[in-house]
């Protein structure tokens, strides 16, 4: 039997989540698409709407297995970089000749990507329960240059922590940040699963 990884990514902290993405690689795609996995052309759709230049190029943060790169890709976005914590997934990446560089990294180091480089920088699913940690919120925020613009996307189990939330009122707040885009709505809808998306502009 073929072992269903959904429910248990948002049972365990952030320290076991790589053993899991990594068990999890070779079924992954299939599992998420079974639940209508969304919240990657909902990112993409709403990024195309405030990108003009579609050859900017974009760092997909987490990129997985390249659910996210797909979705930006089908929409005309030509520089997708990726970047992920799971050397399993990135091999399956790799096959979808969808991203110009991609790399594997150490969470437990700096991100691999200097100050201003990307002026896109997405995390699509991967800041939150059972994933990334919060800190990473400001991590990748930090490495865009001025009118940079950050693409992410928060779900259902991780708005329940009324953190995540307050990350972003707190940067938009403080004067570091416009808000292009926010919307709430379907993240995995056969496993009754919601998601909220932003777009923020570095000012």
């Amino acid at each position: 039997m073929v072992k269903n990884y959904l429910k248990d990514v948002y049972v365990g902290g952030t320290d076991d989540s790589r053993e899991l993405y990594a068990s999890w690689a070779a079924t992954y795609d299939k599992e998420v698409q079974e639940n209508g996995y969304v919240t990657p052309q909902r990112v993409a759709n709403a990024l195309k709407d405030v990108v003009r230049d579609q050859s900017e190029h974009i760092l997909d943060y987490g990129c997985g297995t390249g659910l996210s790169g797909s979705a930006l890709q089908a929409v005309g976005f030509e520089n997708i970089d990726g970047l992920d914590v799971s050397q399993e997934m990135v091999i399956l990446a790799e096959k979808k000749s969808i991203y110009k560089n991609l790399r594997v990294f150490d969470p437990s180091n700096e991100i691999p990507v200097y100050r201003d480089q990307y002026k896109i920088i997405t995390a699509i699913g991967v800041i939150g329960a059972g994933a990334a940690p919060l800190k990473t919120f400001d991590s990748l925020f930090a490495l865009l240059p001025p009118d940079g613009l950050f693409a992410f996307s928060f779900n259902d189990h991780t708005l329940n922590d009324p953190n995540y939330e307050k990350k972003v009122k707190q940067c938009l707040n403080s004067g570091h940040a416009a808000i292009l885009h926010k919307s709430y709505g379907s993240h995995l809808p056969k496993a009754n699963l919601k998601s909220n998306i932003y777009i923020l502009k570095k000012l």
